[in-house]
């Protein structure tokens, strides 16, 4: 199964949140850097605690569709290095 990155969510309670939103549509997916993030909590600084959300290639075209309005709504949400 190949994985694609998607989205930088830019701290731990919105990578909360994508995953809610992946799980509630059965969207195959991994949190990269996630667990090593939980070690330096708090926005995103370095590489060191930066997460992506990548997602099963074949819904990743889903997932960006949903993720539209969560990146439109004022954030400052960065895409995927």
């Amino acid at each position: 199964m190949d994985m694609v990155p998607v989205y930088s969510p830019q701290s731990e309670s919105e990578a909360a949140v994508l995953t809610a939103l992946m799980q509630a549509y059965g969207i195959r997916f991994h949190i990269r850097g996630g667990a090593f993030s939980a070690l330096y909590p708090g926005t995103v600084s370095t590489s060191l605690n930066e997460q992506v959300l990548m997602v099963a290639g074949e819904q990743a075209e889903l997932a960006r569709q949903l993720l539209e309005s969560f990146k439109n709504d004022g954030s400052n949400a960065r895409d995927p290095v």
